[in-house]
């Protein structure tokens, strides 16, 4: 069993450290580059474009080992080694460095947790090695989607159906980015997702996706500072946090954006089409991270941003563990959640799970049946990484030998 160890910061040393810099008359090297991204979609005016600060190096595209951005003006750092462009002037280059930044963070982000719980494993793309080929203005689509066979992601653009002079961008929304990075990483770490019959294993991609967007939010202290300002520590208000994707959701005439995490969705109140399943297991999770922030709420001891980044980060972690633990594929979502309670060590918040998995019908009595082998998936209105030919294939051809199986 993966052990989700608690967080513990270094409270002394005996190595007495310089208060500037390296050696007196030396200049220090310039360690990782600041960028600038949309916190969120550029419609959230609660956080807008800031600068974020990227750890590993960076080269000129920008480009590293992990994520090559292709098809757009090539962006160099400057002197210090930062990628700062200015949007106005630049905004094909903003956008690489932008649409780069997040991939990187979330990157980043799932590789943390994994070595903060001792995993041996190594945080890879699933064709292994080379870097993910990312085109964030990749042509004229309302969409994204993440292709294996290509070992790419692309953003596109479209106008508005409702009207308007201007194009929404998909790369530019962090959400969207986050939740396509969040596919391609699930596909990395699960290959066998992408090949299973059972429709609530697409459900977990999908939410995965979702989810990606709302723990990389977590990650970052100054996303949590304005996540508390317009909730007031509520997590149930209603703020940009729950809406995934709003400037998207906006140009189709939906007020929460594409998908609304602070749903209450059941099993029941579902079909088991990708998208519409998958809103449960991530209305569930963001309930969950809601009862441990306000159970870890101590205002007179300590910041409540701080609070919920550290709440994130632990739901994080128990997550990947259970997606790990779990099975390699056809996994359900009772198979998670029972992984899930049993990597809680915290038998307060244990009970949390136990009670909002057993609401969405995922546990208990009522729980839906997860193991009938359908005769075909409902692919209808799901996302073009759903869609994709690869996948449908793997998942047609899943349906055919197991139903061979049951007849034999």
């Amino acid at each position: 069993m993966v052990a989700i160890p608690a967080i513990s910061l270094p409270i002394g040393s005996n190595r007495v450290l310089p208060l500037f810099g390296g050696q007196s008359g030396t200049k220090p090297k310039p360690r990782g580059s600041k960028i600038q991204i949309w916190k969120q979609d550029p419609s959230v005016d609660a956080i807008g474009i800031r600068a974020s600060y990227l750890h590993t190096p960076v080269q000129s595209g920008p480009q590293d080992d992990v994520v090559v951005i292709r098809r757009m003006p090539v962006v160099k750092p400057d002197a210090d080694g930062n990628f700062m462009v200015d949007r106005e002037k630049n905004p094909k280059e903003f956008d690489a460095v932008h649409t780069f930044g997040v991939v990187r963070q979330v990157f980043t982000m799932f590789e943390r947790a994994m070595k903060r719980m001792g995993l041996s494993q190594e945080l890879k793309w699933q064709w292994g090695d080379a870097p993910i080929n990312v085109y964030p203005h990749a042509g004229n689509m309302a969409n994204a989607y993440y292709s294996r066979s290509q070992q790419a992601m692309r953003f596109f653009h479209f106008k508005p159906p409702s009207g308007g002079k201007d194009q929404v961008y998909t790369a530019r929304s962090f959400d969207i980015v986050s939740h396509e990075t969040g596919h391609a990483i699930l596909d990395g770490l699960r290959p066998g997702y992408l090949s299973s019959w059972n429709p609530q294993t697409g459900g977990l991609h999908e939410s995965f996706g979702d989810l990606s967007a709302i723990f990389t939010m977590l990650s970052q202290l100054d996303q949590c500072e304005a996540i508390i300002a317009e909730s007031k520590t509520n997590l149930h208000n209603k703020t940009f946090f729950s809406a995934l994707a709003e400037e998207f959701g906006a140009a189709l005439g939906r007020p929460m954006g594409l998908r609304n995490a602070d749903n209450d969705l059941k099993m029941s109140d579902v079909s088991n089409q990708v998208h519409d399943i998958s809103q449960v297991f991530t209305g569930t999770v963001y309930d969950i991270l809601a009862d441990i922030f306000e159970d870890s709420l101590r205002l007179d001891r300590e910041d409540p941003a701080f609070t919920l980044f550290k709440t994130g980060d632990h739901l994080n972690a128990v997550l990947i563990g259970a997606l790990l633990e779990g099975p390699e594929q056809n996994a359900t979502y009772k198979d998670i959640a029972e992984k899930m309670m049993g990597l809680e060590s915290n038998p307060r918040w244990r009970k949390f799970m136990e009670k909002r998995f057993t609401e969405r019908e995922i546990l208990g009595p009522k729980a839906a049946p997860s193991t009938e082998v359908p005769s075909r998936w409902n692919w209808q209105n799901t996302c073009p990484t759903m869609q994709r030919r690869e996948h449908k294939k793997l998942v047609n051809q899943a349906i055919r030998e197991a139903r061979q199986t049951i007849k034999s």
